[in-house]
């Protein structure tokens, strides 16, 4: 199967090892899809709405670009009638299982919950934040150990996962594992005050890099511009 047949179907780990081994493959575009995909794991559909449309040209052949915003909104708006319309989609499925997952947990639908974390687990085996809900379940359940295993893989697929830590420092608790659950619930806290960070993730061959933010002019020329103003109040004080 050609790499870009891979990356069509959302096999994306298989077709960045290949296109690592010099197999060929857009790189560009398995970039964004990968960036779309983080973005979708961590909740920010903001920041995924704005890939769609940023780099939306590059990934057009392999994603339908207005299904895929479409997909976003309901995943918002936690439509599920809506949502069932990508659970098999090789992009969106995983997220849509995840959404449809946390619909059931608020009306006490446990055990569908559960099924649905597991088939958004299935569609991404990375999908921390599925993971973490599935934790959750098993807390819920008091079933501790599970729990605290579940948690602990989920920050091994995102270390910087806030919610992950907060709940293991919660398992922790019961444990009465004190110095732990303070850990990681500082972790937790500490996290939840900075913006939400994409997983690391090394770069593709022939995928550019996203370029540094760059500051304002007037902020990196900030001496040019007082001496700029200096020099005008001088030569006006020298007028009779």
């Amino acid at each position: 199967m050609e790499v870009d047949e891979l990356i069509k179907l959302g096999r994306y780990e298989e077709a960045r090892a290949r296109i690592l081994a010099g197999e060929g493959g857009h790189a560009e575009a398995l970039a964004v899809l990968l960036e779309l995909r983080d973005w979708l794991r961590l909740k920010e559909y903001e920041r995924a709405q704005k890939v769609l449309e940023q780099d939306g040209d590059l990934i057009a052949g392999y994603l339908d670009l207005e299904r895929a915003r479409a997909a976003i909104r309901a995943f918002e708006s936690e439509d599920e009638s809506q949502i069932a319309a990508y659970l098999q989609d090789p992009h969106l499925g995983a997220e849509a299982w995840a959404t449809l997952g946390l619909i059931q947990i608020m009306r006490g639908q446990r055990e569908e919950a559960r099924q649905a974390f597991e088939a958004a687990l299935e569609a991404d085996p990375r999908h921390f934040r599925a993971k973490t809900n599935l934790a959750n379940l098993a807390l819920e359940a008091g079933q501790t150990d599970e729990a605290i295993r579940l948690y602990q893989e989920a920050l091994k697929l995102n270390p910087e996962y806030a919610l992950a830590h907060h709940n293991l420092g919660a398992a922790y608790r019961k444990k009465g594992q004190l110095d732990k659950s303070v850990y990681h619930i500082k972790q937790g806290q500490r996290l939840q005050m900075r913006p939400p960070v994409r997983p690391p993730r090394g770069p593709l061959p022939g995928a550019s890099l996203p370029l540094p933010e760059r500051k304002p002019l007037l902020g990196r020329r900030w001496w040019l511009w007082l001496l700029v103003i200096g020099l005008a109040y001088w030569l006006l004080s020298r007028q009779p």
